[in-house]
């Protein structure tokens, strides 16, 4: 019977590496079942490891020309099997964390943080309009818009090092520009909302 058996297993994959969906059929029953419990052993969701299983058969089925053996056909489910429930499982755990990153509720914006935040934005472009062109210009795409500093050089035809001599002069202006307006802005936030200080 054993031997029978073994002798059915070798026609059978040899049908399957010549394409033969009988041979398909025969391994699907015969491997089916276990691989599933594999799966939900390593996903703990028994519809997740049952599609997991399916999905198994049609990869190893596009493959089945390299695959002449029953050890190397159950070798190979086995190896996608457990690659796909491993990534399932990560995709899982992301989707759940982005789900708690949507739920968690998003901090309230109070007039002071409105206030404060517009009249940084407005010093901040007042003082921009008070560099040299040339640091404004490397300030504003580097600080307003986002580019590096390889971007800029490229887009202006600047050499790095001097987009970074302009960015350290142009920092270098905007504190001066902006540390006394700032201590008004905190003089006049104060008086705002703790007027009996």
């Amino acid at each position: 019977m054993e031997r029978h058996k073994i002798h059915i297993e070798i026609e059978m994959a040899l049908s399957f590496q010549q394409g033969d969906e009988k041979a398909l059929s025969f391994f699907y029953h015969e491997f089916y079942p276990a691989l599933a419990h594999y799966s939900n052993q390593l996903t703990q969701s028994r519809p997740m490891a049952e599609d997991i299983a399916s999905e198994a058969f049609i990869k190893a089925w596009r493959m089945h020309n390299k695959l002449n053996t029953s050890a190397g056909i159950k070798a190979y489910l086995y190896k996608i099997v457990h690659r796909d429930s491993i990534e399932a499982i990560s995709s899982e755990q992301k989707r759940d964390q982005s789900l708690l990153e949507f739920q968690r509720p998003t901090p309230i914006e109070t007039p002071f943080d409105n206030l404060v935040r517009s009249e940084v934005y407005r010093l901040i472009h007042v003082a921009l309009k008070n560099l040299p062109p040339a640091s404004r210009k490397v300030m504003i795409m580097h600080y307003l818009e986002g580019k590096t500093t390889g971007q800029i050089s490229r887009e202006l035809n600047l050499h790095p090092s001097t987009v970074k001599t302009q960015k350290t002069r142009g920092l270098q202006a905007l504190r001066k520009i902006i540390s006394r307006p700032m201590l008004w802005v905190f003089y006049f936030v104060v008086k705002i909302f703790l007027p009996y200080l």
